[in-house]
């Protein structure tokens, strides 16, 4: 087992959390030509709320679809198949907004054509209101504790939304356990999670918790 009291080079791990208010565009689509353009001029906080947003609970999506691009694909135009496609985009590390954008339009252009859906597509942005919260870890101990406390808010921007945005060029959890104890298999194995398949925040920590316990409690 691990030294969980361990604090490795001293390094404390300082929780913050994020929300998102949604900011209303101009932007809509009525068929996927419309929708591809709108992909490609959507700026990336727009890309994140539809594509990484549904990872919160309160951000309402049905199991089956991972992001909102492959809900209106499935329920508006009713092209099931392609939503499949569109929701198995694939979100893990190293991939940012771009990569994302990239694969959308990859996937959608050759199929597009003029079907209207039964409803608009509306593009949504956001900016993230960061925060600092009480929680900070000094310890793995702590750490592991803490990642079962902290709001799902505070789990999401550390583990998906500062990475995918390209504030950081990995996500918070693993970079602390690798710079600060030399975990760098432990981070590798969490920085396999791909949050993009997640449409509930608690689901996602429990994967998580998962992974560290079976690296941090063997």
């Amino acid at each position: 087992m691990m030294d969980l009291d361990s604090k490795g080079k001293g390094t404390p791990f300082i929780f913050y959390a994020a929300y998102y208010p949604p900011l209303y565009s101009k932007l809509k689509a009525k068929t996927l030509r419309e929708l591809v353009e709108g992909i490609k001029k959507a700026d990336k906080y727009m890309l994140f709320y539809h594509v990484f947003h549904p990872i919160f609970s309160s951000h309402l999506i049905p199991e089956e679809y991972s992001n909102d691009f492959a809900h209106w694909i499935a329920e508006s135009l009713g092209d099931k198949e392609l939503a499949e496609l569109v929701s198995d985009i694939p979100g893990a590390e190293p991939r940012t907004i771009e990569d994302i954008r990239n694969d959308l339009i990859e996937i959608l252009k050759p199929r597009v054509d003029e079907r209207r859906g039964i409803e608009n597509f509306v593009f949504v942005s956001c900016m993230p209101i960061v925060y600092k919260t009480n929680y900070i870890a000094n310890t793995l101990a702590e750490f592991l504790d803490l990642i079962q406390t902290i709001s799902g808010r505070a789990l999401v921007w550390h583990f998906v939304s500062k990475r995918v945005l390209g504030i950081s060029k990995r996500n918070d959890f693993s970079e602390w356990l690798d710079s600060n104890f030399g975990l760098s298999e432990l981070a590798e194995t969490l920085s396999k999670i791909d949050p993009q398949t997640y449409i509930d925040e608690e689901v996602l920590r429990r994967d998580i918790i998962r992974v560290l316990e079976r690296w941090l409690l063997r």
